[in-house]
């Protein structure tokens, strides 16, 4: 007898229901070839299910006496959950990612789709509808109904198979929640023992409250809110009409066989069934159920949504840092984000028309990133050009922004000379006016290869080389030779240990491989990284951490974390990243700063800007700033293409200035704040967005008098003496190398100059003791530059006409909504 109860001892429909679960074939002493012997199934049919089990055993109990029902009980219930736990035990809550606003939502983390609902807000109709299909006297039963169960048991004897249950509402709840669906006799006991506990413990209202909370519906979905919305986007009960009505509550017994999306002649046929046990319990009439009958089903197919998939799934990673990963996905918590909607929408635009607008070039990806450089709060956040395109050369999930490492061309260069700034040189610490050799050199590394770098080629294919320049000069130009100078000054180690002092982790390895073209960005960084770097010159030296999220609330409304308080700390003097910043204005100011870059990339106010572009034209990016916001874009191909005809100013700088000019549009225009220990010198330099050539130090009387430029300099950095050691006499110089064993190199470019190389329309050399030269060095005054020129750190197809910028549109203000106070 036990083994045909063992059999029978499934869920109240004959299965082990649950989401996804198949039912389940068990295996006992008496079988042939793995199966139940034919004399074993064919019991099992006949007895049906195991509400026949329970009316056995409740029957058997009934006949003991005294000591021994009460002992069977006692046995039972030794181990049985507290009926209070239905209520004490937190359920499964899925976990909400909100924008800044707290009125989006981009993702949902979650293992059961739960959304918490009170009784008053679950409509009468659909209370009538799951009572009368589920338990129709749950108003009245114990807990238990016996009555039910018998007639389960004949309604499935004769019919042969699983008509239906005799489970109570109650008892539905215990399985679900407390004792779990294990297919045992002993199991079915307890929860009869424990629907009549919970009965005496909770009110009816109660019960079903939690029922309503805690049913599994099918398609990821437990309790009637989530349910609701899964199936028909409906967040308020009332909205439904009776058909969906009866629908939904008839799915709890069988999601899987009544699921209307993948069967919808079984939900129909369910759905008759609940609307004929409401029209038969007086809850409504046969015309309305008529009605609901006809009515087609139509939901929407079960989907999980995302928005701004590259962010969340970035923002998902931090929460199961801080949370872990169940309770992330089980905790039900609200997660405020620091997402600016607007802002991202305008920055999804912007990067698919602009790349769109470059397909003849070969540009088919990009990234882009904005934050509040003086909170860290990024506010958009783009890792692909489409999220959903998976194209070589797009690859759409691959976040491009926060997880690819790339080589970042001449952005890099802020960590060179920042380090030079900061360490020194042998000829002391970089200020703005000193003079760096924008001259080709020749080196042997360690293995005895040489290295023999150059600028990048302009139009005509051919490299220049400017000579001696200022430092500020060659950080407007973007020349690269300097930069290696520099790299080679103060050493790659000092470089890595600037990056790290302003706050970025990056394991580079062994270190002795990186040569000093590392100094011009031949070390790969991720975008949030750069962006990171830079947002430290932009907040005036100040790390801040850059966060994706505001704060992060418990199911019960605690504040778990709170990221809204902004935590910096100086990791440069503030004078020197003043005097960085006001370097890199020059590159956005086409009147006073540069000649090359300004036309493209001016915004209608002071902002500073890098750009860069690697030598194999695989990726070109922009990274600049205003007081408020801070702005990084890359561009390039995912499966590493060349692009061509392209430079870092015509893409990702163009691109920069068309977002910004809406971005910043709304804001006030705001300066940089200059430290105290910032003074200004008048040094001798030409003057102008041409110039940047003199000694960079007080003038002496050998001096031009038109080499006159105010300077500004960290307080212990400016020059004290004058330049008359830099003029061989008046008019011309002494060119020294930066190292003894370059002086050759030196002397060579001072030769050819002397014979009117090296002039490129804006110099007239003269270089002592290297051969005849013209007796004035002066830099031309600069005619009125033409915006079609390139920047000379950005290679360009050898031939072809550099194109003029991209028309400058009108900008919409994008305004950044203030984080809700009370979520």
């Amino acid at each position: 007898m036990l083994r045909y109860l063992s059999l029978m001892a499934t869920d109240r429909n004959g299965s082990n229901k649950g989401p996804g679960r198949a039912y389940r074939s068990y295996r006992f002493p008496h079988r042939k070839g793995g199966r139940l012997s034919r004399r074993y199934a064919s019991a099992g049919a006949r007895v049906g299910t195991v509400a026949g089990v329970l009316t056995a055993v409740l029957l058997a109990l009934a006949l003991l006496t005294g000591g021994a029902a009460a002992a069977a009980v006692g046995y039972l219930a030794a181990d049985l959950p507290a009926a209070h736990a239905l209520e004490t035990v937190q359920l499964p809550i899925s976990t909400y990612i909100y924008d800044r606003s707290g009125q989006h939502v981009l993702f949902r983390l979650e293992d059961e789709r739960r959304i918490p609902i009170t009784l008053d807000a679950v409509p009468e109709r659909m209370r009538q509808a799951t009572i009368a299909i589920e338990d129709k006297s749950f108003w009245t039963n114990s807990g238990i109904d016996v009555g039910g169960i018998m007639r389960a048991a004949q309604a499935n004897l004769s019919q042969g198979g699983i008509a239906q249950g005799g489970s109570t509402i109650t008892q539905q709840l215990i399985k679900t929640r407390l004792l779990g669906d294990e297919p045992t006799i002993a199991r079915k006991i307890k929860e009869a023992i424990l629907a009549l506990e919970v009965t005496r413990t909770f009110s009816k209202e109660k019960i079903l409250e939690m029922y309503f909370n805690q049913i599994y519906y099918g398609n990821q979905a437990y309790g009637i809110r989530a349910a609701a919305f899964t199936y028909y986007g409906v967040n308020d009960l009332n909205d439904l009409t009776l058909a969906q009505t009866a629908m939904m509550a008839g799915l709890p017994q069988l999601p899987s066989e009544y699921d209307p999306v993948q069967n919808p002649a079984g939900a129909t046929s369910r759905r008759a069934a609940v609307l004929g046990a409401m029209v038969e319990n007086g809850f409504i009439t046969e015309p309305e159920a008529a009605i609901a009958n006809a009515e087609k089903i139509e939901v929407k197919p079960a989907t999980t949504s995302i928005y701004a998939p590259h962010f969340t799934f970035r923002v998902r990673e931090q929460i199961i840092q801080v949370l872990g990963e169940k309770a992330a996905y089980r905790g039900g918590y609200r997660i405020y984000t620091t997402l600016d909607r607007n802002m991202q929408e305008l920055a999804e635009k912007e990067v698919r028309d602009h790349v769109d607008s470059l397909k003849s070039s070969n540009v088919n990806n990009a990234s882009l990133i904005t934050m509040d450089p003086r909170t860290g709060e990024i506010l958009a956040y783009v890792g692909s050009k489409d999220y959903y395109d998976r194209s070589p050369e797009v690859q759409g999930d691959y976040d491009s922004a926060g997880i690819a490492y790339r080589q970042p061309g001449s952005t890099f260069k802020l960590f060179t000379y920042l380090a030079g700034m900061l360490k020194g040189t042998p000829q002391g610490p970089l200020t703005p006016s000193t003079i760096l050799n924008d001259i080709e050199f020749k080196i042997t590394d360690g293995a005895g290869k040489e290295y023999a770098p150059k600028n990048a080629p302009q139009g005509d294919g051919k490299s220049q080389q400017h000579g001696p320049v200022t430092f500020r000069q060659s950080l407007r130009q973007s020349l690269n030779l300097p930069a290696l100078s520099v790299a080679s000054m103060v050493g790659v180690d000092a470089i890595m240990d600037t990056i790290r002092q302003m706050g970025i982790s990056r394991d580079w390895g062994d270190r002795s491989r990186y040569g000093i073209s590392f100094g011009i960005g031949a070390g790969e960084m991720r975008l949030i990284d750069m962006a990171s770097g830079f947002q430290v010159v932009a907040n005036g030296g100040r790390r801040v951490e850059p966060t994706m999220i505001l704060k992060i609330i418990d199911r019960d409304g605690k504040v778990v974390k709170d990221y809204s308080k902004v935590e910096s700390r100086e990791v440069i003097p503030p004078s020197v990243a003043y005097v960085m910043t006001d370097m890199l204005k020059d590159t956005t100011d086409p009147v006073n700063g540069s000649f090359l870059f300004g036309s493209w990339t001016n915004i209608g106010r002071p902002a500073a800007l890098k750009t860069g572009t690697t030598d194999n034209l695989q990726d070109v990016l922009a990274i600049g700033y205003v007081p408020q916001r801070l702005t990084a874009i890359w561009m390039g191909n995912a499966n590493n293409e060349e692009m061509r005809g392209i430079t870092s100013a015509m893409g990702p700088g163009v691109l920069w200035r068309d977002y910004m000019k809406s971005v910043v549009a709304g804001l006030p225009v705001e300066g940089f704040t200059r430290p105290a220990d910032v003074v200004e010198k008048v040094v001798c330099v030409s003057p102008g967005i041409m110039g940047g050539i003199g000694s960079g130090k007080l003038p002496g009387a050998k001096c031009p008098g038109s080499f006159r430029k105010t300077e500004v300099f960290v307080k212990g950095t400016e020059p004290t003496t004058n330049d008359d050691t830099f003029w061989a006499s008046p008019g011309c110089i002494r060119l020294v190398a930066h190292f003894p064993q370059w002086q050759q190199f030196a002397n060579k470019w001072g030769a050819e100059a002397n014979g009117g190389m090296h002039s490129y329309g804006r110099f007239n050399w003269c270089i002592a003791d290297v051969g005849g030269g013209r007796p004035v060095a002066t830099a031309r005054p600069a005619a009125s530059p033409t915006p079609s020129a390139l920047p000379s750190e950005e290679p360009q197809t050898p031939g072809t006409v550099a194109p003029t910028p991209a028309p400058v549109r009108t900008p919409t203000p994008v305004r950044t909504p203030v984080p809700t106070k009370k979520p």
